[in-house]
């Protein structure tokens, strides 16, 4: 799903869509309304919710010898091979425990459809939609599979001893060769005719609402081996367990959830599906292959949002755009530091005379105004640096001006090409990859490669010098795919956004819609 489809074509007028926020699958916020709702969770909360978590948690710390007894004492060469003396004891009692735990958290029965593939029919089994952080009692239901988690998950108390215990495969986001290793250990698993037990991943690879399926990652599918999907849904009246990157915290949820008298939870089991010989070696073809069979069977969007960093994307064309702009923040920050945005245009003209280039944080201090510490330096670290550590003021100048409601997204697009074109030995003024790059970079979150494309795809041989003014504001202002992104995306939220119209299916532009739609 893209932004410009979120939010429909272009409606100059479009009175009766603003104020209605643009549809984020990263947030989901409940809160109990009606007089049962209100009773289960005001009354049965205080009374269920500090009994079950600590039943849970009794049964939760019971694992934790138990799952440290069946690795002690073994070296990392029989570490590296399956387990299979102190298997089968341990591992019931871990299976009993486990279970027991879900179980005093509510979840009593769990519906079962579809039958579990053996490892030597697939050794890879991918599970969606990942929409709580009680999801892992797949794994129970799965007969305790290895997972794919962070190394740093090895430290915490428990968890960190029931990863060794199924031996899982662990990753290190501070190791550039650590992903390499971890793809060639799930190759060697995967083709081990079933000699390791099945390895679990939830292809997403972050928590989403539930209605619609994010972006499935490729590390599931770098094998080409067969994998069996299988389908998590929580049929409820209330979405109770619903956890996502923005929204309902922690302790709300676990509260929502264990002050219900029960929770429903289906998992259905799919075919094992084999893959094309075209999709064995290309695993982002095989990813959004089984991407669309799991939504088709739970009946929802397959879409591209995906999580990069820390930051919820959406593909725009050929761009990844952040689906919550980042420089809003700069602005709230700003604002409740005192701010006078009366000053921007001052701050403008000052880049535009070059005057003021690239500043420190005692500068950029002095020409906001601004003298709280905490406040310049989440400014400031919102910027990319140069080698001397100092930011382009440019930027900071265009954030601010995206902040005026007043100034239309014409103006806008004028002014940030005006800040960042340069002038040629004809006297033309072009604007550059890097220049480009920085525009959407700093206003929309854009990947420099991703922005990079769009550039050579802009330019025209008429143009191959760099992009015009007339080139950029074609793209920024009546460009079909990406004009929505200055027209509607970069209105400050007090504009008002456009009104979400339909969810597209994976890739595609406005008015262009994918075969078979």
């Amino acid at each position: 799903m893209t932004v410009e489809e979120a939010e429909g074509p272009v409606d100059p007028e479009g009175e009766d869509n603003v104020g209605v926020t643009p549809f984020n699958p990263f947030l989901h916020e409940f809160h109990p309304e009606g007089f049962w709702q209100k009773t289960r969770f005001y009354i049965l909360g205080p009374i269920l919710f500090p009994l079950r978590f600590l039943l849970a948690a009794i049964f939760l710390f019971l694992m934790w010898p138990i799952a440290a007894l069946r690795v002690a004492g073994l070296t990392e060469e029989e570490l590296s091979r399956p387990i299979r003396h102190r298997r089968v004891i341990l591992h019931h009692l871990i299976y009993l425990l486990s279970r027991t735990m879900f179980f005093m958290c509510g979840f009593h029965w769990i519906t079962i459809r579809g039958r579990r593939a053996l490892s030597s029919e697939a050794p890879l089994l991918v599970v969606a939609p990942h929409s709580t952080f009680f999801d892992p009692i797949v794994t129970v239901v799965c007969d305790l599979p290895s997972v794919v988690s962070r190394v740093e998950n090895l430290n915490i108390p428990v968890i960190g001893a029931l990863l060794r215990f199924n031996q899982s495969i662990m990753v290190s986001r501070h190791d550039p060769a650590s992903r390499k290793k971890v793809v060639e250990e799930v190759k060697r698993r995967a083709t081990s005719k079933g000699e390791w037990p099945q390895v679990l991943f939830f292809p997403e690879g972050t928590n989403g609402n539930g209605k619609v399926l994010l972006k499935f990652k490729p590390g599931a599918f770098v094998a080409g081996v067969p994998v069996q999907p299988v389908l998590m849904r929580y049929p409820n009246k209330l979405p109770a367990t619903v956890w996502t990157w923005k929204g309902n915290g922690v302790l709300k949820v676990l509260w929502l959830t264990m002050s219900q008298f029960y929770i429903n939870l289906e998992i259905e089991f799919l075919p094992v599906y084999h893959p094309t010989p075209e999709e064995k070696v290309n695993p982002v073809l095989y990813a959004n292959k089984v991407q669309k069979i799991m939504a088709d069977a739970l009946g929802k969007p397959a879409t591209e949002y995906e999580l990069m960093g820390d930051t919820p994307v959406t593909p725009v064309g050929h761009l990844k755009v952040a689906l919550d702009p980042k420089i809003w923040e700069i602005g709230k920050i700003l604002q409740k530091a005192g701010f006078s945005f009366e000053s921007v245009q001052g701050l403008i003209d000052l880049c535009l005379e070059g005057v003021c280039s690239r500043v420190g944080l005692d500068e950029l201090a002095e020409k906001l105004g601004v003298t709280q510490s905490d406040v310049l330096s989440k400014v400031f670290s919102y910027f990319p640096k140069d080698a001397s550590g100092r930011i382009d003021f440019r930027e900071v100048s265009l954030v601010l001006a995206a902040q005026d409601a007043t100034r239309s997204a014409e103006e806008l697009a004028k002014l940030a090409f005006d800040l960042f074109s340069a002038c040629d030995a004809d006297g033309c003024f072009l604007l550059s990859s890097d220049g480009f790059s920085s525009i959407l970079r700093i206003l929309l979150g854009s990947p420099p490669a991703d922005c990079s494309k769009v550039y050579t795809e802009l330019c025209t041989q008429s143009e191959s010098r760099g992009l015009t003014r007339e080139g950029f504001m074609r793209f920024a202002i009546r460009h079909p795919c990406y004009r929505h992104l200055f027209l509607f995306y970069l209105r400050p939220p007090a504009s008002g956004r456009k009104k979400p119209r339909r969810v597209q299916q994976n890739g595609g532009c406005a008015g262009k819609q994918p075969k078979g739609d």
